[in-house]
């Protein structure tokens, strides 16, 4: 090799900079939302079908999951093998050694976790093996919270295991993982919807999947856990409103349909995976056919235009 010769980017290296060459850098943002997450399979669905594909991958807490298995695979047969994936997942094997419901005690007990996160890491093993983030066919990009300041983190690059336990470490139920030093527990805490994010790495249309809408799922109030974790959601919510008025750059903000659901979802419930999934595809695929009312708004500065579905949508 000569002297002078400069090294050869990385097969991920030269993803990034060729998706950047292009004009218009698609990027699809995969909100947190525990088993509400199924919601994003049908949407995606509906993407693919359409042609709508990514050039970038974000995602965070169970977003961060479906992100990281688009990106390995980002054609139809992949979302397909993610709805396979969805619907053969049983609440064991997320939450071993007993139920959820049976395990809330374990809250007021000394330690960092109601459940060890030895399941999750299983799955994600069995589905991914040792992935690294230079294997996705799409740059791709994780988020999770460093734990002693709130600061968010973004993970592109080495093996994926470990940030995806991170990113997935909801607080509490989870342990906080360990990465280069540092505790991380779930990215949702931070940045919940990341469109910031992509939209720092080069995205100029960003679709949206927000699986947590507190508007469209309305917790059952009875308990004071079930105010406090209804406020969580609300403050969780503010985030990416102020974001769609914050972001600097020219990105256009597709925000695919919060599903408006008349049941209740459990966190750790996969009961509804199923019916998830199909009314997140009924609903995306009317709105990207233009079947339901649509609304656009432009931030003040002209630099943000969203386009949502509107009240029938």
């Amino acid at each position: 090799m000569a002297v002078n010769a400069r090294p050869q980017p990385s097969r991920s290296q030269w993803l990034r900079r060729l998706a950047n060459r292009r004009r218009d850098h698609v990027a699809f943002v995969l909100s947190g939302g525990g088993p509400l997450g199924a919601l994003q399979v049908g949407a995606l669905h509906a993407l693919f079908e359409r042609d709508i594909r990514p050039d970038l991958a974000v995602g965070t807490s169970v977003g961060a999951l479906n992100a990281t298995w688009l990106a390995m695979n980002p054609t139809s047969a992949g979302v397909a093998n993610l709805e396979t994936s969805w619907r053969e997942m049983k609440e064991g094997d997320l939450f071993p050694g007993g139920r959820f419901k049976a395990s809330w005690a374990r809250m007021l007990v000394k330690g960092n976790r109601v459940f060890e996160n030895s399941g999750l890491r299983r799955t994600i093993g069995k589905t991914l093996g040792p992935a690294r983030f230079e294997d996705a066919q799409i740059p791709l990009a994780v988020t999770a919270t460093e734990l002693e300041t709130g600061a968010e983190m973004l993970f592109t690059s080495g093996p994926v295991l470990e940030p995806l336990l991170a990113s997935t470490a909801m607080p509490g139920i989870f342990p906080p993982v360990e990465i280069d030093g540092r505790v991380y527990i779930d990215g949702g805490v931070a940045n919940n919807v990341p469109i910031a994010p992509a939209a720092g790495l080069g995205a100029k249309t960003i679709y949206v999947m927000n699986s947590t809408s507190h508007t469209r799922q309305r917790r059952p109030l009875n308990r004071p856990m079930d105010y406090l974790l209804h406020a969580f959601t609300l403050a969780r919510a503010q985030r990416l409103a102020l974001e769609q008025v914050y972001l600097a750059d020219k990105v256009k903000l597709v925000m695919l349909p919060t599903v408006t659901l008349d049941f209740f979802v459990p966190f750790a419930s996969m009961e509804h995976t199923g019916k998830l999934i199909e009314l997140s595809y009924e609903q995306t695929s009317a709105f990207l056919d233009g079947r339901s009312q649509v609304v656009r708004e432009t931030s003040r500065d002209g630099s943000v235009e969203t386009v949502a579905p509107g009240p029938s949508g």
